[in-house]
């Protein structure tokens, strides 16, 4: 059968994929909206727009990417023209690819026009569609979300006894440390540790508060684990304590020795933070560096890199901060520094820190959501020995009001989730879903945008229920649609009332009649001269003859004026058109797309002027803003030609046409999407993610990040609660299956 098949349902040859997933799976099952359940084997497949069914998935792509060979895991078809035949044969007289207008052109149409006109003689010519029963509107996506979340945003949604573990949503309370270290008051040197609630129940009547000094340190240069270092840092300790006028200090190293709490008290810091007197620094030489011997200015910005230092810092209640160092065996105080120029002394990234700095000082306010963004871009900046995947989002934790207990199973993202979810930051994971990377390796905590866009200039229109178990999460409230891209589909479209367009479509049908007309007409004169002429009156056959050879002349000229007509009457303005998304693999330019829905280029469909970060623009003449040719960018022409020869996991580049806007945007993905969710809106216009369907897991991948029109809500249908990976997974992997040689054949 060589290497295209043949598809039986709309008759067209198709490409079996040329690689396949490895390692060779088992049919999985999967249950669909409509609750049937399904086994299929591993392979892409999408959610069909009518039924809600599983398909595997069919793209059309242009000529130059089927015989280019590249590596594909979907089958593969070529673009096949869905528009009238009557309307083809009619704009083939004047649309081709000559642009000047000249006599050669001229002569060119006129040769076009008579075997055109003669052959749309042998169609019946339909000027009117109806509506489908999608009543104009864009293919809505069949789905819900069937399955447990690991945290609901309602906590009654969440099992019973998992909801104080997983989501805590009490009012924030300064906790207190549990243990302190008591300097001794009978003039010796030393400490003890004591219970600060023993303390507390011991001098409840006297009304006294027991201030402390925070020592802040780095296990970079004093190792909890070592005995010498621990001594050296308990040196420190005292000194400062005594130097501040206090009788105890707390030090991490300690006052933490209950194990069983132990991973509650290192999430609890901040809060012994901010309830300290003072704060100093105790640094020293790291316990790695052999030979080379740090300044203490070296050794402060090592104490500034590590992750837990740093929301000491911010949360510090002092203005001015000591720096301690031991130097031969007995501690000094170097100097001090104003909290203020702290960040410039310690911080490499002091630019962005400074302004948490500012914010905590009081000079500036930044808001819940540049708060929660700022802080987790300095946390994922600095060092640290990971106690668990989602540190980062725990140390952001104790910045914040609300504080979530820790769970030992949570991934690095399921963490920062389940803070997000518990504060209010301005609703940071709905805004999060509308951005889109500027790599495909970008890490997820870096919220870099390729529009150049903050988060905070995005408006989120839909609502994150859930975080799942899979660095996934559960969204409700979006507006979505399906792409189709097996094929292109017949578009009903309205051209409103017209003069013009209704003399030409009634010509057009009464043409006919006017050479039945004509020629009874001259049959009938024939039939009377061949009498004998005696019997006749002069001028009797007159009335038949000339009438007749009117009417077919009529008919004469329209038959050559068809081609003229039927442009004519498919041609105007679209007042009303059925709104659908087509996607096609490669780059393919509107007047082609319009030839192969329409019948011709009648300059309806336009290049999106800014709806991918492909798209080029420029302003008219008159003041218009206008989309044009991403290609003129040398770059994109590149990508173009490199893309044809894309493996599995690389980017591609494909063409998205929106019928209802008469939009064609090019963009680049490593699948192709088959939904698109409107989840919020940023510059005037709508932020579409637009996913791939993962079955085996019913998760919709995000794989690219498009704007189009507000007003193609118009015509989206809601979407009930689905599954969306914002997280970019590895690429399953892969290996070159059949691909014999040659092109195949067309249909």
């Amino acid at each position: 059968m060589g290497e295209t098949l043949w598809r039986w349902h709309f008759t067209h040859h198709f490409r079996e994929p040329n690689c396949t997933y490895q390692p060779r799976m088992p049919p999985l099952p999967h249950r669909d909206s409509m609750g049937r359940v399904v086994e299929k084997p591993v392979e892409d497949r999408y959610i069909h727009a009518l039924d809600g069914k599983l398909r595997r998935l069919l793209v059309q792509c242009t000529d130059d990417v089927f015989d280019a060979g590249g590596l594909a895991t979907w089958r593969r078809t070529y673009v096949r023209k869905v528009s009238p035949l009557g309307a083809r044969l009619a704009t083939w007289v004047t649309d081709y690819h000559t642009t000047t207008n000249t006599w050669e052109d001229f002569w060119v149409q006129v040769l076009r026009t008579l075997p055109a006109a003669f052959a749309m003689m042998f169609f019946i010519l339909s000027f009117h569609t109806q509506p489908d029963i999608l009543n104009l509107s864009y293919d809505a996506v069949h789905c819900k979300y069937l399955g447990d979340a690991k945290v609901w945003s309602n906590l009654l949604e969440n099992r019973q006894g998992l909801a104080e573990t997983t989501r805590d949503t009490s009012t924030y309370t300064l906790l207190r440390p549990r243990y302190l270290c008591l300097l001794k008051t009978d003039g010796s040197k030393g400490f003890t540790i004591l219970s600060v609630e023993e303390w507390y129940s011991q001098n409840a009547e006297s009304g006294e508060v027991l201030e402390y000094l925070f020592v802040a340190y780095s296990n970079e240069q004093f190792r909890n684990s070592s005995n010498a270092d621990m001594e050296s840092l308990h040196q420190i300790a005292e000194m400062a304590t005594r130097d501040a006028g206090l009788t105890a200090f707390w030090v991490a190293g300690s006052c933490m020795p209950d194990e069983s709490q132990l991973e509650d008290d290192i999430y609890r810091i901040a809060d012994v933070v901010r309830g300290a007197k003072r704060m100093v620094v105790a640094v020293a030489s790291p316990t790695t560096a052999e030979h080379l011997v740090p300044t203490p200015a070296e050794m402060l910005q090592q104490w500034g890199s590590r992750i837990w230092t740093f929301p000491e810092l911010l949360l510090c209640p002092s203005d001015e901060v000591p720096i301690y160092h031991l130097v031969s065996g007995k501690p000094v105080a170097l100097y001090v520094l104003p909290k203020q120029q702290m960040g410039k002394a310690v911080w490499a990234d002091a630019p962005v820190a400074q302004q948490l700095m500012d914010h905590y000082r009081g000079s500036i306010n930044l808001s819940r959501l540049e708060l929660a963004i700022l802080a987790l871009k300095c946390l994922y900046a600095r060092q640290t020995t990971q106690w668990f995947p989602g540190d980062q989002s725990y140390a952001l934790m104790g910045l914040l009001r609300l504080r979530p207990h820790i769970d030992r199973t949570d991934t690095a993202f399921q963490a920062f989730a389940r803070v997000s979810l518990s504060n209010d930051s301005d609703r940071l994971l709905e805004r999060y879903v509308c951005l889109l990377p500027k790599t495909l390796g970008q890490p997820w905590h870096c919220m870099n945008d390729q529009y150049e866009s903050s988060p905070w200039d995005v408006e989120p229109t839909c609502q994150v229920a859930g975080v799942c178990h899979d660095n996934t999460i559960v969204l409700d409230g979006a507006h979505g649609a399906c792409i189709r891209w097996k094929s292109f589909k017949p578009v009903w479209a309205a051209t409103g009332p017209s003069f013009k367009r209704t003399c030409a479509q009634k010509l057009m049908e009464m043409s006919f009649i006017f050479f039945i007309i004509g020629v009874a007409l001259l049959a009938t004169a024939g039939g009377m001269g061949s009498q004998s002429e005696r019997s006749l009156p002069a001028g009797a056959l007159a009335p038949y003859i000339l009438p007749g050879v009117i009417f077919l002349l009529i008919w004469i000229t329209v038959v050559l004026l068809t081609p003229k007509l039927v442009r004519i009457v498919y041609g105007g303005k679209f007042h009303n058109v059925q709104a659908r998304f087509f996607g096609i693999e490669g780059y393919l330019n509107p007047p082609t797309i319009e030839r192969a829905i329409f019948g011709g280029a009648f300059g309806r469909l336009k290049w999106s002027a800014t709806g991918s970060p492909l798209s080029l623009s420029f302003v008219s003449d008159q003041g218009e803003k206008v989309g044009m040719n991403p290609c003129r960018d040398a770059n994109t022409g590149e990508k173009v030609e490199t893309a044809k020869q894309a493996q599995p996991g690389q980017l591609r580049m494909f063409t998205l046409v929106d019928t209802y806007s008469m939009e064609v945007t090019l963009f680049e993905a490593v699948r192709p999407p088959t939904a698109l969710f409107i989840c919020g809106n940023e510059g005037g216009m709508q932020r579409a993610v637009a996913c791939s369907y993962d079955w085996t897991t019913q998760t919709f991948e995000r794989e690219t990040v498009l704007r189009i029109p507000t007003e193609s809500l118009n015509r989206m249908h809601r979407v009930p609660r689905f599954k969306m990976g914002i997280v970019r997974k590895p690429y399953p992997n892969w290996v070159p299956g059949y691909a014999p040689a040659g092109n195949g054949s067309r249909v």
